[in-house]
């Protein structure tokens, strides 16, 4: 009897340590699972969250999800960010909108060494209270594509000498948004629309980057 009972009592040992294992297993799923936000990834400390992978609708719920969840963050460290594919209209989209959180919020961007940002990328990475870049940076600039009114597969390129036409305008008020002044706002959307086409891009020199986003 004694033997059984041992036999017993070792089972259900076994079995409460099996179940106190596979929690901690869960706990740890969970832990990873809830610092990532779509394109971004929290650390661990909840200050940074590093960005990787293109601009989309839902972008920007997953930016206020995550800042509702981590309100210290302090910096994105952009990683790869390609571009963006979002909806919008004339007068903003979610990719502006996600800038203007980032700002809004006093965050922080980093391009990190070795980085790349491209297009709405390279939005998002101006957006920040600050903005700073690492070695070897890629940093992409080029006209929007879309279409304009009347003309479907019209780009910024199209009408990239016509400073006052109304689809230049969203753009314009953005980089005020974010805190570039109304005469550094123009300069830099109108160097990057003229820097390159639509299907083409401009990577921008450390000169560049100095005089346009750093700050």
């Amino acid at each position: 009897m004694k033997t059984v009972m041992k036999t017993k009592i070792l089972v259900v040992l076994l079995l409460a340590l099996g179940f106190a294992s596979c929690n901690k297993d869960d706990d740890k799923v969970k832990d990873v699972k809830n610092k990532v936000y779509g394109i971004f990834t929290v650390s661990d400390d909840g200050v940074t969250a590093t960005v990787k992978g293109g601009i989309v609708d839902a972008t920007l719920q997953d930016f206020r999800k995550m800042l509702k969840a981590y309100p210290n963050l302090k910096t994105l460290n952009m990683v790869d960010v390609p571009g963006s594919s979002v909806s919008g209209d004339k007068n903003t989209d979610s990719a502006l909108d996600l800038g203007r959180e980032v700002y809004k919020n006093n965050i922080n961007t980093h391009l990190v060494d070795d980085g790349f940002v491209a297009s709405g990328g390279t939005d998002l990475l101006a957006s920040g209270k600050k903005v700073s870049v690492g070695k070897n940076p890629k940093i992409g600039v080029h006209s929007w594509s879309g279409g304009l009114e009347g003309n479907p597969n019209g780009t910024a390129w199209d009408i990239k000498d016509d400073e006052n036409h109304i689809e230049h305008q969203k753009y314009l008020r953005y980089f005020q948004d974010i805190g570039f002044s109304e005469q550094k706002a123009k300069a830099f959307y109108f160097f990057t629309i003229r820097s390159a086409k639509a299907n083409d891009v401009h990577y921008m020199t450390r000169e560049e980057i100095n005089n346009y986003l750093i700050r």
